[in-house]
């Protein structure tokens, strides 16, 4: 282990944790953004939504980009726009703007980890790379305790801007070290080619579904034309894309030819479906706090703490879990403690337990690690080691869209179970008083997102029934269906991503 290595790490660690600060200080401040801007949810939403599908279109291209740039180059291009990014939304005038430079704020974010992570496997190789990557993983694992708390301080004491002003310093000391520090380990080749056709058809296909169950929310339901039409146009976008990408015979944006391996089919539905509960109720659980209990936003940042400790202490406990249980076993018992953590949420009122609601959300969050990361594992275990980077992108894409998809489909029920209980003279949450009378009659609807969520999290019993009892014994052997790797010139993510952030 060299010296260059261990500045490398460092490094690509610090990079990434802005990114994944700046991914848990937002949901905090989805109340207060609304009241400052006026509106709605199903608008503001769009601000971590927004977010999520530059992240999801980002992550497929950074392979192509560390080829055809280098890998030091796109480094610093990440940062360099996750810097202007994060300057712009705090400096957004309307919601529109804010959204605008959030997508801005994602492409970088979603550049600056799995490039980061191709550029330390070129460097260290196969042997070494797993010490690496540990150091690398770190900030994922305190950026859940971190992030939600610092967002209320700031919040509370700063405001709102300063929530993504704080991005700024650590972006600033990546480029000056990535620029110093850091060299190519494989020179950029400008035969690296971009599929523009799957990029033209799978973004606006996100886009446009999203926003079609973004707009329902807005029009109180799917009958409208123009959420008819989003969705289906979005829809139709995306089986496009599907199907060009399983006919074609060069590896495309997204290799889903993957899919022919049903261990990794399996893990990644598992997976995209539990991204949908977890990351769904990151706006409904905070703002529970702020407007029915008429909590500060530092408050309800440190009532989130449980879940985050309990997915951590998941992550700690899951390797040992996992030789003792098995792949299927620990998944499944994950979901029903997940189940069981999201219960007493669904049936919430203004007087709750909160004793109740602290160790369920404890159980909530070591039920979504413990089912989370072994589908993760055995997704990236079934396929060939010289397709892990495609199986990465592929993985990590679904994840981010079942985020998006969550977030929009949990925010919709929401807004819509609002609209319906919001008195005449109050046409927002920002109208109504946090803790008052209205507030409190208001409960019941904070409760209906979290049966969504367990629809979506029992709904991942399905593919995780069909995963194996064991990791396969010589992982990367070879599967049936999978394509060849990409040259071996090109750059490309390290076989492992790190832990999802709750």
């Amino acid at each position: 282990m060299t010296p260059e290595l261990w500045w490398l790490s460092g490094i690509m660690a610090l990079g990434g944790f802005a990114g994944l600060l700046d991914a848990t200080i937002i949901n905090v401040a989805i109340g207060p953004l609304a009241k400052v801007f006026g509106s709605d949810l199903a608008t503001v939403q769009w601000v971590v939504t927004g977010y999520l599908l530059a992240i999801t279109a980002a992550i497929p291209m950074s392979g192509w980009a560390t080829a055809r740039f280098g890998a030091k180059q796109t480094v610093i291009f990440s940062q360099v726009v996750f810097l202007v990014g994060s300057l712009l939304s705090g400096l957004a005038w309307s919601a529109s703007s804010l959204i605008v430079f959030r997508v801005i704020q994602g492409i970088g974010g979603g550049l600056a980890v799995p490039v980061g992570q191709a550029l330390l496997a070129q460097a260290a190789g196969p042997k070494r790379l797993g010490r690496l990557m540990s150091v690398v993983t770190v900030p994922a694992l305190f950026a859940p305790l971190i992030g939600p708390s610092l967002g209320g301080v700031l919040i509370d004491h700063l405001g709102w801007r300063w929530i993504f002003f704080v991005n700024v310093p650590f972006c600033v000391v990546t480029i000056a070290l990535v620029r110093a520090k850091v060299k190519n380990v494989v020179a950029p080749s400008a035969g690296a080619r971009l599929d523009l056709t799957g990029l033209v058809l799978l973004l606006p296909g996100l886009a446009l579904l999203v926003h079609g169950l973004s707009e329902a929310g807005s029009a109180g339901g799917f009958g409208s034309g123009g959420v008819i039409g989003g969705l289906a146009a979005g829809a139709v976008l995306l089986l496009a894309f599907g199907a060009r990408a399983l006919r074609s015979r060069t590896e495309g944006l997204l290799d889903l030819r993957l899919f022919r391996v049903p261990d990794f089919r399996s893990g990644t539905l598992a997976g995209l479906l539990m991204s949908m509960a977890m990351y769904g109720v990151l706006i409904p659980l905070p703002l529970y706090y702020q407007v029915v209990r008429g909590t500060s936003v530092l408050d309800s940042a440190l009532l989130l703490l449980p879940q985050s400790l309990g997915y951590l202490l998941a992550i700690v406990l899951v390797n040992a879990l996992t030789a003792r249980l098995g792949v299927r076993t620990l998944t499944v018992i994950g979901i029903v403690l997940a189940l069981a953590g999201t219960l007493p949420y669904a049936l919430v009122d203004a007087h709750p337990n909160q004793l109740l609601l602290g160790t369920t959300l404890v159980v909530r969050g070591f039920g979504l690690g413990a089912s989370m990361m072994p589908t993760m594992t055995i997704a990236f275990a079934s396929v060939p080691k010289e397709t892990a980077p495609s199986a990465t992108s592929a993985f990590n894409v679904f994840q981010r869209v079942g985020a998006s998809l969550g977030t929009a489909v949990l925010t919709v029920v929401l807004q819509q179970r609002l609209t319906g209980e919001l008195p005449a003279h109050a046409h927002s949450l920002g109208q109504v008083e946090p803790g008052g009378t209205v507030a409190r009659g208001l409960a019941p609807s904070f409760g209906a997102p979290f049966w969504w969520a367990m629809l979506f999290t029992a709904l991942a019993l399905f593919p995780a029934f069909f995963l194996p009892g064991r990791l396969p014994a010589a992982a990367g052997s070879g599967a049936p269906g999978v394509p060849p790797a990409r040259e071996s010139g090109s750059a490309t993510p390290a076989d492992r991503p790190p832990p999802v952030v709750p």
